[in-house]
């Protein structure tokens, strides 16, 4: 027998994620705390010896007065094949809804359904399952859109095995051996000559600081508007040093004796000239990117990314610096490198970008809605979606500003 408990404390939480092969961070009692616009809370099932054997994370906020969601993103943590934990764990979600006056469950578990690798893609039956689980107790699928915007979490991720077949560690030749030939031209010597080097920056507010000066540059570059300090800040706090943060930087002195030896003569006289004024204007050690990652047991999720375009971007240290994290994170017995989300049409740029590195590409069975209250939802899968695009378009104007 199992129940519903809606009193699972963190660490009782994150005692059961760290007993699972797998376990997303957005399912960990921290993310609830860079959530602060959100109410949280942590409900699962316990056995009959009081063990907790199925938890998720649950997001709660009122959209507006009499409407209030509840979302659990990356969950439920629960064996879809248990039928007799699901029966209980989804009644036990129903009834907590209803005790809150939530009018509707959103969740986008990892269900994988399919996995693509190389232009082959492999159905996966498993998943497929569970997708017709959460049906038959009364979820509404949201469908299989490719895009990015079409669901609160992107269905389609690139990811990189770390291990091979048999949970062997890849050597550092066998993780560089799939990527793309141009790519693995910018990694090695390419870089070392030049007086780039990459590191692990400490976990402390200044290097949050450091990264966001980073970040600006892409914000800037790309007309969109990412995280503020404080939320990176409440990152930090929250997963501690599961929340790592990797810098590509350059050293103008070195690179100035590199540019001694070049051949093209001309090149070199440009590049001296730059050189020299960024070190006058910023000083000898240059940061040129930036990752900033957070962990799970076996995964390292690739959260946000800065790349400054105005200090040699055509050594394309975004290249090696994700190569150097593979290789760290390995060495730490992480088993996947997510690159996270991609387009599912794998046409954009930076889907284009991410299959360089030749990833898998892992399908998701997306969004699933549990309506509570008939009524109300009915009335805002009209309403919401109107709303959805008027604050779209706002921040589109406060970009072009």
């Amino acid at each position: 027998m199992y129940t519903f408990c809606t009193d699972i404390t963190a660490d009782e939480c994150l005692c059961y994620l760290k007993t699972l092969p797998h376990y997303n961070v957005l399912q960990t009692p921290m993310w609830a705390f860079v959530k602060p616009n959100w109410a949280h809370l942590i409900v699962g099932l316990r056995d009959e010896n009081k063990q907790v054997v199925a938890t998720a994370l649950l997001l709660i906020r009122t959209l507006m007065p009499g409407f209030k969601i509840i979302y659990s993103p990356r969950g439920f943590m629960l064996d879809y094949h248990d039928d007799a934990k699901v029966r209980v764990f989804i009644q036990g979600i129903r009834d907590y809804a209803k005790q809150i006056h939530a009018y509707m469950v959103r969740i986008d578990p990892e269900i994988k359904i399919s996995e693509i690798y190389k232009s082959e893609k492999k159905q996966i039956e498993s998943g497929i399952s569970q997708l017709n689980v959460l049906r038959q107790y009364g979820f509404l699928h949201m469908g299989y859109a490719t895009d990015f915007h079409s669901y609160t979490q992107p269905r389609f991720n690139a990811e990189y095995k770390l291990v091979d077949e048999q949970g062997v560690k890849l050597t550092d030749e066998q993780i560089l051996k799939g990527f793309d030939k141009k790519l693995k031209k910018f990694i090695g010597h390419y870089t070392s000559d030049r007086g780039i080097f990459f590191e692990k920056a400490p976990n402390n507010e200044g290097t949050i600081d450091h990264y966001i000066q980073i970040s600006a540059h892409t914000e800037q570059r790309q007309h969109i508007l990412l995280r503020d300090a404080a939320y990176f800040k409440r990152m930090l706090h929250a997963f501690g040093d599961d929340m790592v943060i990797y810098f590509a930087k350059m050293d103008m002195d070195k690179f100035l004796l590199y540019l001694d030896s070049c051949v093209d003569k001309e090149q070199a006289e440009k590049d001296r000239e730059e050189a020299l004024r960024i070190k006058k204007e910023r000083g000898n050690i240059v940061t040129m990117s930036a990752l900033l990652f957070l962990k799970s047991q076996d995964t390292a999720y690739l959260m946000y990314s800065g790349f400054d375009e105005t200090v040699f971007s055509r050594f394309r240290t975004t290249n090696q610096i994700r190569y150097e994290a593979m290789r760290s994170f390995r060495d730490e017995g992480i088993k996947t490198f997510s690159f996270m989300g991609i387009h599912g049409d794998l046409q954009d740029s930076l889907s284009q970008f991410k299959l360089k590195f030749n990833p898998v590409i892992v399908e998701f069975a997306g969004e699933f809605e549990l309506p509570i209250r008939h009524f109300k939802y009915k009335l805002m899968t009209k309403i919401f979606p109107f709303c959805k695009n008027v604050y779209l378009k706002c921040v589109k104007l406060i970009q072009r500003k």
